[in-house]
């Protein structure tokens, strides 16, 4: 039976860069994917679209970003 330090589910652009320095740093990973290879389901496509809204591209992109339901308008 196979032992793993860390498994990493969803090994898209975000997954396998984790996978990838885990690694490196001797943890033994285990990565999964539900999708096939080069899929348009993950963090960085269309509405599920995370990376976008984790950094900073400037004030004039930052107010069309979309707000999750229930927080506070911007000011």
């Amino acid at each position: 039976m196979a032992v793993y330090d860390v498994i990493v589910l969803g090994v898209g652009g975000m997954g396998s860069a984790a996978a990838y320095h885990l690694a490196r740093r001797g943890a033994r990973v285990l990565g999964l994917e539900q999708f096939g290879v080069a899929h348009d389901k993950g963090s960085s496509h269309a509405r599920t679209r995370v990376i976008r809204q984790a950094y900073y591209e400037g004030p004039d992109y930052v107010p069309a970003l979309p707000r999750p339901r229930g927080w506070p308008a911007r000011p």
